[in-house]
């Protein structure tokens, strides 16, 4: 299991401040055994407490005040033209020196009008074709016809980023298995949907010939404290804004539909460590752990990583280049 970070930044604040104040959150997680850092991305109306747009941009600042491992939990693929995605990834492989990992969602059509990319082809077959460039973008072979995208300056990584595709439906385990490298589970899927996902993910990855090994990763609220109890008051009282956003908008997910909160990464050293084992027995391989959303003091999420550090990481994992 390795486990990295996921980063909360707000567009309701100024960006910068933010963005150095997580540099030395970076900092802690990587000298406590943490091999990653993660953004997702959104597209509002208005500021909230949540994610920014263009998850490359905050990447590619990171990318020269970080040595860990860089991913997006995720890119929203409405909001990005493949083509110029292609490029963009390439560029951003180039200056983290290959350590991208890029990770899909589709995202609501929404996102595509407010970043004014607009499509009229069916959701499905566009992603499965947008896939399909990028690896021919980053491909060693000469693209497709004269038209093919060929992105230069190349990845890094032969081949380019791993890609890791997110969503809640056969679909979607089919695409992480068939044509990326492995699956995303977001921070609003259920336990429940996570394993059956990723159970799926991997019966599917089986039966295919790949060169690489396949991947299933997932984000997850977490605050660690000695005492459960102060652990759970805690991210009561600083994770409420980021778990109403997503209440407010019935957006935690189980397999059977809409489901309640679950927070199984948030209680003592001990019981967030078996939670982990539990996951890592489930099929997951990747955990990002969100221990900051916006409004959590520096001292609270510092120390979640130090208790991550000593009781969760595997010591097989520190230092851990990923």
């Amino acid at each position: 299991m390795r486990i990295g970070l996921a980063v909360d930044l707000s567009s309701a604040h100024p960006v910068r401040a933010q963005v150095d104040h997580t540099v030395a959150l970076l900092a802690h997680a990587e000298a406590n055994g943490l091999d990653s850092v993660w953004v997702g991305e959104s597209y509002h109306r208005q500021p909230e407490a949540f994610h920014l747009p263009a998850s490359l941009i905050v990447l590619g600042h990171l990318a020269g005040r970080t040595r860990l491992h860089l991913g997006t939990a995720v890119l929203l693929l409405r909001a990005h033209p493949p083509e110029r995605l292609a490029y963009e990834a390439a560029l951003l492989d180039q200056l983290c020196e290959g350590r991208f990992t890029l990770g899909i969602g589709l995202g609501a059509p929404e996102v595509g009008r407010r970043a004014g990319v607009s499509t009229g082809a069916p959701a499905g077959p566009a992603f499965d074709a947008a896939l399909a460039i990028l690896r021919a973008a980053w491909s060693d072979l000469p693209s497709a016809g004269p038209d093919g995208v060929r992105a230069v300056p190349a990845p890094v990584q032969r081949g380019g980023p791993r890609i890791l595709v997110g969503g809640k439906t056969a679909a979607s385990v089919r695409r992480a298995a068939d044509l990326a490298d492995g699956f995303y589970g977001a921070t609003n899927y259920t336990d429940g949907l996570l394993a059956t996902q990723a159970a799926a993910f991997w019966a599917r990855r089986g039966e295919q010939a790949h060169e690489a090994p396949g991947e299933v990763a997932t984000t997850r609220f977490c605050l660690v404290h000695e005492d459960p109890a102060t652990a759970r008051a805690l991210a009561a009282r600083y994770f409420a804004p980021a778990l109403d956003y997503y209440t407010g908008r019935g957006a935690w997910v189980g397999a059977d539909g809409p489901a309640a909160v679950e927070l199984p990464l948030v209680g003592s050293p001990a019981e967030v460590a078996a939670a982990v084992a539990r996951y890592a027995r489930a099929g997951v391989t990747s955990l990002q752990l969100r221990v900051a959303p916006v409004g959590t003091p520096a001292e609270i999420a510092h120390r979640t990583i130090s208790l991550v550090g000593d009781h969760v990481v595997p010591p097989t994992d520190a230092g851990d280049a990923g």
